[in-house]
């Protein structure tokens, strides 16, 4: 994995093409190798902790009734709204001001944050509680009702030890968040199978492993990062921290929203208009997107800081000839894999939902030319990050999400689970074709040109 990882970042992050001077693009390239190991870290980590919860996903699916496990796939969107609007605000300002700004007061810093992530937590706890009490009132029987209840147990857990592991990210140090993501593999995969074995499988079962991983690893965690609750007088300030993050997060935040509204819009139409079981059936579908999406979360953990480099290095024409190789890099990956999840889809599906959900096999081709598209567009929206301009990224995706309103949501309310399909290919594509078409503009531009 290393060595592979180790050839593509050379090849494609710091070709010669990018026509850099030949120190500058050594200097790049001894970066590349040297971040080759951690890159490799990187995927692993991401890798465990999403495989865990893929088998979760996946064990569910094939026991449980198809509305039971609509209703799972219905929580889990909340749970990756929370995940996606916390990372905005508290885990990629994280990364920036905790490597420069804060970086000789790390241990005061994170502790600040640990503050922050309290007040969100509580606020998570009481918010979800609500929404199961008043669901509970309104339809006794639904099976959502405790599954909400799942999440905001789980929520806080897993968004702790999100800033755990991102805390090594800083600190250059992936190889200690692995050993934190190994741990919360075998305390999840552990208890799954107990759970399963004694015949207790359920959505609110599921999401309580998710936080009892979660919760037994971030505080060792944290204590391995060290940080200090009551930071020294004057140090730092919590409204200081607040307004920073909020001034970098803020375009950080609407494009991970726009991006999760593309994805996870779908799920309660299809199950307000066509019943939680056909929710259900499009979470099976979509389990299958998960494992090439998340291995470029990792990569992209990766990649944007090279792209930063060699948009600051060389201003905008490496930035354009870089977004061509990424646009390669990630298109082409992510087309080998659905050539191999497409060619064997039939015993894909009935092998790992045990002769469920054999309907979806057909959507495959489909989800597929949906995922291609979404990744690729993806590559261009890194290098719009890296050039400082992510309210081009937010413009980008906000487009793509008012095809979702205008098409996607009455497409699926008609169609059913192909309507949803249709939305998330017309979607996708407008994605792909604005960040490309802002690239090359904000590419371009005399004032880029300039910088």
């Amino acid at each position: 994995m290393a060595d592979i990882l180790n050839t593509s970042l050379n090849e494609v992050l710091v070709p010669e093409s990018l026509g850099l001077p030949a120190t500058r693009r050594h200097v790049l390239w001894a970066g590349a190798r040297a971040w080759s190991p951690k890159g490799a870290m990187a995927l692993l980590d991401q890798g465990l902790i999403s495989g865990a919860n893929f088998i979760v996903g996946i064990l569910l699916a094939r026991n449980l009734a198809p509305h039971e496990y609509g209703a799972y796939a219905l929580a889990f969107q909340v749970f990756l709204f929370l995940s996606v609007g916390y990372s905005a605000m508290v885990l990629e300002p994280l990364s920036v001001f905790g490597s420069s700004v804060y970086r000789d007061s790390n241990r005061e810093y994170l502790g600040v944050l640990l503050w922050v992530h309290a007040v969100i937590a509580s606020a998570i706890v009481l918010g979800l509680g609500a929404c199961a009490w008043v669901l509970s009132m309104v339809s006794p029987r639904s099976h959502l009702t405790a599954a909400l209840i799942g999440v905001a147990i789980a929520s806080p857990c897993m968004l702790l030890f999100s800033l755990a592991r991102r805390g090594f990210y800083v600190k250059l140090s992936p190889r200690q968040a692995v050993l934190g993501a190994v741990g919360y593999f075998a305390v999840v995969i552990g208890g799954l199978s107990l759970v399963f074995y004694r015949g207790r499988l359920s959505p609110l079962a599921a999401f309580l492993l998710i936080a009892a991983g979660a919760g037994a690893m971030a505080p060792m965690m944290l204590g391995r990062l060290g940080f200090a609750l009551k930071p020294q007088q004057g140090l730092l300030k919590l409204s200081e921290v607040v307004r920073r993050h909020w001034g970098y997060g803020r375009w950080a935040l609407g494009s991970a929203l726009a991006v999760w509204f593309s994805s996870a819009v779908y799920l309660p139409i299809l199950g307000t208009s066509h019943g939680l079981a056909e929710a259900g059936t499009l979470q099976a579908l979509s389990n299958f997107s998960s494992p090439i999406a998340q291995a470029f979360v990792a990569m992209s953990m990766l990649t944007l800081p090279y792209a930063a480099g060699v948009h600051h290095a060389n201003s905008s024409t490496g930035a354009h000839h870089l977004a061509a190789k990424l646009a390669m890099m990630y298109a082409g990956g992510t087309v080998l894999y659905w050539l191999i999840m497409v060619t064997f889809r039939w015993q894909i599906v009935e092998h790992l939902y045990a002769g469920k959900y054999l309907g979806i096999v057909g959507l495959v081709p489909w989800l597929a030319v949906s995922s291609v598209l979404r990744i690729s567009a993806t590559s261009q929206a890194i290098i719009l990050r890296a050039m400082h301009a992510p309210s081009l990224v937010f413009t980008a995706y906000s487009a793509a999400s008012v095809v979702d309103v205008v098409a996607g949501i009455p497409l699926t309310w008609t169609f059913g689970l192909w309507g949803a399909i249709l939305g998330m290919i017309s979607s996708s594509a407008v994605a792909l074709i604005v960040t490309f078409a802002l690239l090359h503009r904000h590419t371009f531009s005399p004032l880029c040109l300039k910088h």
